[in-house]
This record gives structure tokens, C-alpha cells and sequence, in this order.
């Protein structure tokens, strides 16, 4: 009724202006609503035929759904989307990520041939950050550099050869070539799996974050699972609620897994995601067995939160049940349960946090540089509060945390020269 008496009113006032107008206002095909609903109708659908479903598959549906999903055909990220990440915010980031891997590059006999794998790269920011700054402080190194990003979604996919390549020609793949702006040549992926085992520096920024997680707490007769169930007392039958499982459903055995029964102890609430552990566990393996290091950067805790699971709309957050598909999804990163998937033959460094890594790579002195060749005051506004979202312990700096992985076999040089960030803070 609305949508009619919106369109009538468009109608008469055309009329009064322009007669010819209604017939184009008529004819031309309208935009339409996207139904906000769709998705919710279809879970409760599943829910009345199976049963109550757990967190994890709730949220791997309402984010890379693949007619429905939050990923899969959204502006998500920005101003104009429903989140900010730090790559946006400024330059800055990038630059210092960028300057890290050439110094732990180095420190490595700076290999010739070697691979940029970023799982999640979003708009593709932070890739070219780091490709323009190599490009920059150390050009030879591109020489043998390849970019392989592992990306699900098709619109981001090609938001990201837009920002590399300077131009899109569809949905990336790797059976097209691709060279960006820079020279490396960049291809894209489904899974890391598919990524070639070579040497390689993994790079995961808030991607662990958006991954399903298993929601679990403790009761008096054992621990149990949170599930997702259609609230009985809503009208139309199309509202969800939390449910505690009856009995230990099939992902309890998740709790007795080698590493994890000591993460529960004095726990009464948990959140693990199975596949995160699966990426870190075989990202330490390819770290050991075909060389490089990884980066993983996201906002966590080592097991001191186990109920962090909540929804982002337009930068606010938002009940997660409501609205399944228009609210991105996401929990926070248990980086002691990733550490206890790690191989053994993998040394893992962190978590420090973001203000403290930034410092350590230089962001102050980056910041000055900044300043220093722009006298536009305005400007000067914009970089000094990038500048403060990104390291101020009351924003970013310590909610974000690094870690970062190594083969263990670098043991020695560490004790010496320990990798950059992962020490103490620097003044500034």
C-alpha cells in the first residue's frame, strides 16, 4: 500500500508539471526493493524442516549465501558500507604492513621468487598499499613477486582488480592474467587450497573474524551447544531466537580435541571456529614445509571472552537474528585456541597489539612525512585522525591484535633479531 501511494503521488505530481512525463515515468521499468525478509523466510523454512541449526551454519548462510549473502553482492566496506577497516582509514597501515614483510624478507636472504597470499583481501586496499611500498623502498623485489588473493565473493573480486590492476573485466580468476598496476601479476582463488605451495607470506586481515563460529556453554550437566530456533511467541512465525541443545550435539566433540580441553578450563562460555583453526593449522605447515611466515591481524582474545558473536548495519551494532543477510556477522578471534591448531615445527609470535605493532614499524615517523609535504590544513586534519583511529588505545590500538607465524627453524636469528612489532613498544 505504501509503495503504491508512493508512486501515485509521483504520478499526480508529474502531471501537474509535465503530461508527457507520466507516460515515461509509466513505462520506464522502476527499481525494485530488495526484500529484506527473503533470507529470514528461508531459515525459518529449514528450521520447521530439520530442527534448530548452530551458530556456525546460521552464519556461514547469511554471509556467503550466494544469492542472499552479506558478502556476496553488497558494498560492505567504507563509509558508504556497513564498516571501516583500518586499510581504508589510511594509508599509513598498508605502508607499515609493507615495510614489515621487507624486513622480514631480509632477514631471510631476501628469496628471489616469492608469494603475497591474502585471504579476504576486501576492496584490495591493503595489497596495493603494500605493493606500492615495496615498489618504492625495494623495486628488485617485485621482480619475483606474485599476488594470490583467496576470495569468495564475485563483487569483490572485481572491486579488487579494479584497485590492483586499474581495471576490471569481470569476476577474477586464475585462468585469466592479470598484472597489476605495479607488475606482479595477481590471481585469484576459492580456498587456500588452491593457492601454489610455494614460499610464501600469508597475510589474513579481520578475515578470521567473519568465520563461522561454534557457540557452546557450560550447564550442570555438561557443556552444550547454542543454537538458533524460531522464537513460538512471535506472530508471524518468522522471528529467531537462542536455544541451548538438550543434549551434546555433534560439534561437543570439538571440546575434547587434543590442545582445546585445557583452553575450557574455568570457562563457562566458548566460541571456536573449526575452520579458522583449519586455515592456521595449514598455513603453519606450509610455513614449515615450503617457507615464508604469516601475518594475522583482527580483533580477539586468548579465551577470556567466549560470547562475542554480534551483527554490524551501517556501522552500529545490531541484534545478529535480525534481518539475517543485511548485517554483517561476526565474532572475535580466540587466538589461543588458533595457537593450539598451530604446527609444532612453527614458532607463533603474539598477540601484540595493533598500537604497539604500528609504532614498531614506524607509523609515527610515516605520519610526520605526512604532514611535512602537505600544507593543506585540512588534509593535516585527516591524516592526524587516521593517525589517532588507528594506534589510540581507546579506538583501534588495542583492540586489534597481531600475531605472526615463522618456521621454528629461524630460532636463533629470532633470539637476536626478533621479528618487528613483537617486542616491547616504541616511543614515539
Amino acid at each position: 500500500d505504501s509503495l503504491l501511494q508512493e508512486n501515485m503521488h509521483k504520478i499526480l505530481n508529474l502531471s501537474r508539471r509535465n503530461p508527457c512525463q507520466i507516460v515515461k515515468f509509466c513505462t520506464e521499468k522502476q527499481p525494485r526493493r530488495p526484500d529484506e525478509k527473503k533470507l529470514l523466510r528461508e531459515l525459518c523454512g529449514k528450521i520447521r524442516f530439520t530442527g534448530p541449526i548452530t551458530i556456525a551454519e546460521y552464519m556461514r548462510e547469511v554471509n556467503t549465501n550466494p544469492l542472499h549473502g552479506f558478502y556476496m553482492d553488497k558494498t560492505v566496506l567504507g563509509s558508504e558500507g556497513h564498516f571501516i577497516t583500518s586499510p581504508e582509514i589510511s594509508q599509513m597501515f598498508g605502508e607499515c604492513i609493507g615495510v614489515w614483510f621487507l624486513n622480514e624478507w631480509m632477514k631471510m636472504g631476501e628469496p628471489k621468487d616469492f608469494q603475497l597470499v591474502e585471504l579476504g583481501p576486501g576492496k584490495g586496499t591493503l595489497a596495493s598499499d603494500i605493493l606500492r611500498t615495496v615498489a618504492r623502498v625495494r623495486p628488485e623485489a617485485l621482480q619475483g613477486l606474485s599476488v594470490h588473493l583467496v576470495e569468495v565473493s564475485s563483487k569483490m573480486r572485481q572491486l579488487q582488480e579494479a584497485t590492483l590492476c586499474g581495471h576490471s573485466h569481470g569476476e577474477g580468476g586464475q585462468e585469466q592474467s592479470h598484472v597489476s598496476k605495479f607488475g606482479p601479476k595477481v590471481a585469484w582463488y576459492q580456498t587456500l587450497r588452491d593457492v601454489p605451495k610455494q614460499f610464501s607470506f600469508f597475510l589474513a586481515h579481520e578475515f578470521f573474524d567473519a568465520l563461522a563460529v561454534n557457540k557452546f556453554e557450560r550447564t550442570k550437566d555438561g557443556w552444550r551447544e547454542v543454537l538458533i530456533d524460531i522464537d513460538p511467541t512471535a506472530s508471524e512465525g518468522t522471528k529467531l531466537r537462542y536455544v541451548i541443545s538438550r543434549n551434546a550435539t555433534p560439534a561437543c566433540v570439538l571440546l575434547e580435541q587434543s590442545g582445546v580441553m585445557d583452553l575450557m578450563v574455568g570457562r563457562e562460555k566458548v566460541e571456536l571456529c573449526t575452520l579458522g583453526g583449519t586455515l592456521v593449522r595449514e598455513i603453519s605447515q606450509r610455513v614449515v614445509e615450503q617457507g615464508g611466515l604469516g601475518l594475522i591481524a583482527d580483533y580477539g582474545h586468548l579465551g577470556e571472552d567466549g560470547d562475542t558473536f554480534r551483527a554490524f548495519r551501517k556501522h552500529k551494532q545490531v541484534d545478529p537474528l535480525d534481518l539475517p543477510g543485511t548485517a554483517d556477522l561476526t565474532a572475535d578471534v580466540d587466538f589461543g585456541f588458533l595457537k593450539s591448531q598451530v604446527s609444532p615445527d612453527c614458532a607463533w609470535f603474539g598477540p601484540t597489539t595493533q598500537g604497539n605493532f604500528l609504532h614498531n614499524c614506524g607509523i609515527a615517523t610515516r605520519c610526520q612525512q605526512l604532514l611535512d609535504s602537505n600544507k593543506d590544513m585540512y588534509v593535516h586534519k585527516n591524516i592526524l585522525e587516521s593517525y589517532d583511529t588507528l594506534t589510540n588505545p581507546d579506538k583501534m590500538g588495542q583492540r586489534f591484535k597481531f600475531v605472526s607465524l615463522f618456521p621454528a627453524t629461524m630460532g636463533q636469528i629470532h633470539e637476536k633479531y626478533p621479528p618487528v612489532g613483537f617486542t616491547e613498544a616504541v616511543e614515539e
